[in-house]
């Protein structure tokens, strides 16, 4: 059994919210996502590459399998390079890859039997975490994964048979860019929360930022290449910097991080500062997309992650979080040392993973605020 502990968060302005902690007892944990299976609704990846199923209820752990996961290079830029777990949403099957590298494996998880390898190539991979992640289509997981800077693939994940089969032909030097070919490094993987699209945060050459969101039921019913250039490929604006906070708000809209608008004549962001820019992720706008929401916050806050329920926003930073309606765009909370890993939708609620502790704050207090 794991210890698990109730305790409050003491807010500055006075108020305390619920936390339930659980002190982990095995090998560091490296990773963390959230699952909805049968051995529990956490899936925990380890420094001795276990994977760990975790009952947040019951407090139980079970070891299901052990895989040699694939080695971390030393950095060569600003982004830190680091093993990353993703999951399917039924805790089947799982990818153990390197942020700011060239590898990773899909693998089954209650037998570790390796259903693919995955290898995005040489080309810059230290400069985006690696393209991954896991939908649900036609009844089965399926893999999204960089398959090379500028291409990604779908696959099923039992099998590792390819969903997403295309050629971009060669063409002769001196006439021209093949049809498709895309010069887009592709980043971050980010599903709607119903998995209907995909929101992708690469860079091209300058270099500067973009983000590029299209359907992966057009993707994977009708065009493969609708991650090139296909039609329903929505872009925002150009930004200075990639590798840039952002989530969904429901199906349909975008929370990035920062306020800053590009100014093509200039060839630069203005108005840079601390909040985000909300956007319509299924209707392409003239640049700069999207409306800026300015928030009293520190310009020096180092922001890792955002999450929306739908109602609310929660800003991650190193210190810890901030929380708005949506709405009113009221700041509602200050949660102080806490910063959430995840936001699990199934249990309404943000979960911090440490190396020795998963840390789970439940939002319904904010039903209250």
């Amino acid at each position: 059994m794991i210890t698990i502990n109730e305790s409050f968060l003491q807010a500055a302005h006075g108020a305390a919210y619920p936390l339930r902690s659980l002190a982990w007892p095995g090998p560091p944990i490296v990773d963390a996502c959230p699952v909805q299976a049968p051995y529990g609704q956490v899936l925990v990846l380890t420094t001795d590459g276990a994977l760990h199923g975790v009952d947040l209820d019951k407090g139980t752990s079970v070891e299901l399998c052990r895989v040699d996961v694939p080695a971390v290079p030393a950095p060569t830029c600003s982004f830190r390079p680091g093993l990353r777990l993703h999951a399917a949403e039924d805790g089947a099957h799982a990818a153990v890859v390197v942020d700011g590298g060239r590898h990773g494996i899909v693998l089954e998880t209650q037998s570790g039997a390796i259903t693919m390898r995955l290898d995005c190539g040489d080309y810059h991979p230290e400069q985006v975490p690696f393209s991954a992640c896991f939908l649900r289509h036609q009844g089965r997981n399926v893999i999204v994964h960089r398959s090379a800077w500028n291409r990604l693939d779908v696959a099923d994940a039992a099998s590792g048979k390819s969903l997403t089969e295309r050629v971009i032909a060669d063409v002769e030097a001196g006439k021209g860019s093949p049809e498709h070919k895309l010069n887009y490094f592709h980043g971050q993987l980010r599903p709607s929360p119903d998995g209907s699209r995909l929101l992708d945060d690469g860079w091209i050459w300058a270099p500067v930022a973009k983000m590029r969101i299209w359907s992966v039921a057009d993707w994977l019913d009708a065009n493969p290449w609708e991650s090139e250039d296909g039609a329903s490929m929505v872009e925002d604006a150009q930004r200075d910097d990639w590798n840039t906070p952002a989530c969904w708000i429901g199906e349909r809209h975008v929370a990035l991080w920062g306020t800053g608008e590009w100014v093509f004549d200039e060839f630069e962001e203005r108005g840079k500062g601390p909040g985000v820019r909300m956007f319509d992720a299924c209707v392409e706008t003239a640049p700069p997309a999207g409306s800026p929401w300015p928030m009293a916050l520190d310009e020096n806050l180092r922001v890792s992650d955002l999450f929306s329920d739908g109602r609310r926003l929660v800003i991650a930073a190193d210190t810890g979080s901030t929380v708005w309606d949506l709405a009113t765009r009221a700041h509602i909370a200050d949660l102080p040392g806490f910063t959430p890993r995840y936001h699990d939708r199934s249990r309404a609620s943000l979960v911090a993973v440490g190396a020795a502790a998963i840390v789970e704050l439940p939002l319904a207090w904010a039903d209250r605020a």
